[in-house]
Protein backbone atom coordinates (compact mmCIF):
# COMPACT_ATOMS: atom_id res chain seq x y z
CA UNK A 1 0.00 0.00 0.00
CA UNK A 2 2.92 2.54 0.16
CA UNK A 3 4.71 1.62 -2.86
CA UNK A 4 1.17 2.20 -4.07
CA UNK A 5 0.85 6.01 -2.38
CA UNK A 6 4.96 6.42 -3.01
CA UNK A 7 4.02 5.66 -6.99
CA UNK A 8 0.82 8.41 -6.87
CA UNK A 9 2.93 11.43 -5.35
CA UNK A 10 5.57 10.70 -7.15
CA UNK A 11 3.44 11.10 -10.41
CA UNK A 12 1.03 13.92 -9.37
CA UNK A 13 4.34 15.74 -8.21
CA UNK A 14 6.12 15.30 -11.44
CA UNK A 15 2.72 16.03 -13.38
CA UNK A 16 1.84 19.39 -11.60
CA UNK A 17 5.73 20.15 -12.34
CA UNK A 18 4.70 20.54 -16.21
CA UNK A 19 5.31 23.84 -17.86
CA UNK A 20 2.10 24.34 -20.13
CA UNK A 21 3.33 26.21 -23.61
CA UNK A 22 0.34 27.80 -25.49
CA UNK A 23 0.87 26.67 -29.01
CA UNK A 24 0.66 29.16 -31.93
CA UNK A 25 -2.51 28.72 -33.93
CA UNK A 26 -0.37 28.63 -36.87
CA UNK A 27 3.57 28.50 -38.84
CA UNK A 28 4.89 31.99 -38.55
CA UNK A 29 7.63 32.25 -41.50
CA UNK A 30 9.33 34.67 -39.63
CA UNK A 31 10.48 32.03 -37.14
CA UNK A 32 12.97 31.08 -39.98
CA UNK A 33 15.96 32.59 -40.61
CA UNK A 34 15.36 34.00 -44.21
CA UNK A 35 15.66 37.55 -45.54
CA UNK A 36 12.04 37.11 -47.41
CA UNK A 37 11.06 37.20 -44.02
CA UNK A 38 10.64 40.93 -43.44
CA UNK A 39 7.71 43.16 -44.51
CA UNK A 40 6.79 43.62 -48.19
CA UNK A 41 7.28 47.34 -48.55
CA UNK A 42 4.59 46.46 -52.03
CA UNK A 43 2.15 45.53 -49.25
CA UNK A 44 0.22 49.09 -48.44
CA UNK A 45 -0.78 47.63 -44.68
CA UNK A 46 2.69 47.81 -44.36
CA UNK A 47 2.60 51.87 -44.78
CA UNK A 48 -0.27 52.26 -42.08
CA UNK A 49 0.50 53.64 -38.54
CA UNK A 50 -0.75 51.35 -36.35
CA UNK A 51 -1.89 51.93 -32.32
CA UNK A 52 0.89 49.42 -31.64
CA UNK A 53 3.98 47.90 -33.44
CA UNK A 54 3.59 44.46 -32.04
CA UNK A 55 0.75 41.28 -32.74
CA UNK A 56 -1.17 40.88 -29.36
CA UNK A 57 -2.12 37.39 -30.49
CA UNK A 58 1.65 36.10 -31.08
CA UNK A 59 3.75 39.25 -29.62
CA UNK A 60 5.28 39.04 -33.04
CA UNK A 61 6.94 42.75 -34.24
CA UNK A 62 4.77 43.77 -36.93
CA UNK A 63 6.99 46.64 -37.82
CA UNK A 64 9.80 44.33 -38.58
CA UNK A 65 7.74 41.67 -40.05
CA UNK A 66 4.79 42.99 -41.77
CA UNK A 67 1.37 42.73 -41.52
CA UNK A 68 -1.13 41.06 -43.37
CA UNK A 69 -4.76 41.75 -41.41
CA UNK A 70 -5.64 44.75 -39.53
CA UNK A 71 -9.03 45.55 -37.08
CA UNK A 72 -10.48 48.78 -35.82
CA UNK A 73 -11.20 48.53 -32.50
CA UNK A 74 -12.35 51.45 -30.31
CA UNK A 75 -10.97 53.90 -32.68
CA UNK A 76 -7.45 52.44 -32.91
CA UNK A 77 -5.61 50.59 -35.78
CA UNK A 78 -4.36 47.04 -35.01
CA UNK A 79 -2.17 45.22 -37.16
CA UNK A 80 -1.48 41.15 -37.32
CA UNK A 81 0.80 38.28 -39.19
CA UNK A 82 -2.25 37.20 -40.32
CA UNK A 83 -6.15 36.18 -39.79
CA UNK A 84 -5.84 33.63 -37.23
CA UNK A 85 -4.13 36.29 -34.79
CA UNK A 86 -6.51 38.94 -35.85
CA UNK A 87 -9.71 36.31 -35.34
CA UNK A 88 -7.81 35.31 -32.15
CA UNK A 89 -7.78 38.60 -30.76
CA UNK A 90 -11.42 39.82 -31.27
CA UNK A 91 -12.12 36.44 -29.25
CA UNK A 92 -11.25 38.72 -25.92
CA UNK A 93 -9.37 42.29 -27.49
CA UNK A 94 -9.61 43.78 -23.97
CA UNK A 95 -7.92 41.03 -22.37
CA UNK A 96 -4.94 41.76 -24.94
CA UNK A 97 -4.89 45.07 -24.16
CA UNK A 98 -4.66 44.98 -20.46
CA UNK A 99 -1.82 42.39 -20.92
CA UNK A 100 0.14 44.43 -23.32
CA UNK A 101 -0.77 48.15 -21.73
CA UNK A 102 1.94 50.30 -21.25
Amino acid sequence: MKKILLIAGITVVLSCNKKETKAHPHDHPHTMESENTYKDPKNPLNKLTYASNIDFSCNMDVSKYGVSDTVTYKGKLYGFCSTVCKDDFMKKPDEYLAKNKK
